[in-house]
């Protein structure tokens, strides 16, 4: 009985072993009907082959539809997962949700993905993450100034386009049959621009939708991580700044607390023995007073400049003058600091400067004193001077050891001191001179350099505005 229930259905399985079912069973019908005459059992059996044509051809409809309807679940059921998992992303670094983003356009379907960061200041949208399944190559840059590019900036919405030359030299540089543009945006500003495209002639319609999908929570992600980013970044800082606070009051309290002390302890002397103190002996204590007073001073006066240029409260009176007189008046009143090394003015006493007169010192003094607290004794410092078209360069070049290379890049930072040498163990400052004397510069329109001079010393070099000579 089984054998003969399986011989029955098998056929079925084939449409065509289900056509002919179909026609017996309908010859049966009619001659089990008693009909004898040839030509009604010859359209009865033609009418039985029509029934049996459109079933067949109904099945196949059914069979091919089923088989796309199970195929168009399966994708779906893939994009759903791949979705699902781009929507659990948490990672907070930019690089691996753009290259989740890119891997995931292909397992969509994509042939190439490629993310471009926008970089409106170079006026290109740069490759920083790609991903292809095909023999494509990748252009590093594409204009912005590109009709699809500028599109996508001005609307912010996604933009088809279709296969051809410009597309394969513009876009991937391959053979492209269609692409689409994504936008990724940061609140209303358009940041990157994510390329997808496929060697095929169309692209299918649920692979776009689901694009955009992943496209939208991957910008997302991206904003998070640059968030945190910026973040992490802004915490540095302010441990760097905090770093620094530490470091300047730590410094300050040291550098006020060693001239107060020694004034303190020189004043007690002279009071506690005025009398019995040579004339010479009270000459030489007041002297020392009074340059440990002058020291305080310079510190007090720095920290209130610094203040000042904080706050951009930094006032800048211009006025034209003579630059030869500035330079030797500078020398001359750091006499005293600079006794044990040699300072040779080469400055043409043609020149003439437009600056702030005070300010203008203030630069020279910290250049100068520089060179007495960071070079040992017996150190020839050379000041100059010369034309550059409409702006006066003024260097100051030593032949003392030098800068070393690691404090080269820092040395106009404030508080920075740099290392420990030998001859500067008893000089050190608050770190503040070479960047204030830096800011005061930039307030006049120049800048100052720091370098190696050609003998082996270091070099500082600014520039001011010329003023006409008289």
């Amino acid at each position: 009985m089984v054998l003969l229930v399986n011989g029955f259905v098998a056929p079925w399985r084939s449409r065509s072993w289900l056509m002919l079912w179909i026609v017996v069973l309908w010859v049966l019908v009619v001659v089990g009907g008693g009909e004898r005459d040839p030509t009604v059992l010859l359209l009865h059996l033609g009418g039985g082959l029509a029934l049996a044509a459109t079933t067949k051809r109904t099945a196949d409809a059914l069979t091919i539809g089923y088989s796309q309807a199970a195929e168009a679940r399966r994708a779906a059921e893939r994009r759903a997962e791949l979705l699902a998992s781009v929507l659990r992303t948490q990672d907070l670094d930019p690089a691996v949700v753009l290259r989740s983003a890119a891997h995931g356009l292909l397992a969509l379907g994509f042939d190439v993905a490629a993310v471009r960061e926008v970089d409106r200041a170079a006026g290109v949208a740069r490759l920083v993450e790609g991903a292809t399944k095909a023999d494509v190559a990748l252009p590093e840059v594409l204009s912005l100034d590109d009709h699809d590019i500028a599109t996508v900036l001005t609307t912010a919405r996604p933009r088809f386009v279709a296969g051809g030359p410009r597309t394969r030299a513009d876009l991937a540089g391959g053979e492209l049959g269609a692409a689409v543009l994504y936008p990724v945006l940061d609140g209303d500003e358009v940041i990157a621009i994510v390329g997808a495209g496929t060697t095929g002639d169309d692209l299918h319609p649920d692979a776009e939708e689901a694009a955009e999908l992943l496209l939208a929570q991957a910008g997302e992600a991206l904003l998070r991580a640059r968030a945190y980013r910026a973040d992490r970044e802004t915490t540095r800082e302010l441990q760097r700044l905090q770093r620094h606070t530490q470091d300047f009051l730590s410094t300050v309290s040291h550098e006020l607390r060693t001239p107060l002390t020694v004034v303190q302890g020189l004043a007690a002397t002279l009071s506690d023995r005025w009398d019995a103190l040579e004339h010479e002996r009270r000459r030489d204590l007041l002297r020392r007073i009074d340059a440990n007073a002058d020291r305080l001073a310079v510190m007090v006066t720095r920290l209130l400049d610094t203040s000042q240029v904080s706050r951009d409260a930094l006032q800048v009176r211009l006025s034209e003058v003579r630059l030869d007189p500035l330079l030797r008046s500078a020398v001359d009143r750091l006499a005293d600091v600079l006794s044990g090394h040699e300072v040779v003015l080469d400055v043409d006493d043609r020149l003439y400067v437009q600056v702030d007169p005070v300010l203008f010192e203030h630069v020279i003094d910290n250049l100068l004193v520089n060179v007495a607290t960071h070079t040992p004794s017996g150190t020839t410092a050379r000041v100059s001077a010369r034309s550059s078209g409409d702006r006066i360069v003024i260097e100051v070049v030593d032949d003392g050891p030098g800068v070393d290379d690691e404090d080269l890049p820092h040395l106009l930072e404030r508080f920075y001191r740099g290392g420990d040498k030998s001859h500067r163990a008893s000089t050190r400052g608050l770190g503040l001179g070479l960047a204030l004397a830096a800011e005061v510069v930039t307030n006049h329109g120049g800048r100052l350099e720091v370098g190696q001079g050609p003998g082996g010393g270091a070099s500082f070099s600014f520039d001011v505005a010329a003023a006409p000579p008289r």
